[in-house]
């Protein structure tokens, strides 16, 4: 009983660091292509 509350556990505990590192990633790549767009000139008059 015990060791099925611990696979639960370790998969709820899996699913949540999956959810944080798909929101880091993101969190990332929003910071970074803003500034990539910014830098470069040729895509800053297409720029919206």
């Amino acid at each position: 009983m015990r060791l099925e509350y611990f696979l639960k556990n370790r998969s709820i505990l899996r699913i949540g660091l999956l959810l944080v590192l798909l929101v880091l990633t993101a969190a990332a790549v929003h910071a970074v292509l803003p500034a990539i767009s910014l830098d470069s000139p040729v895509s800053f008059p297409v720029d919206i």
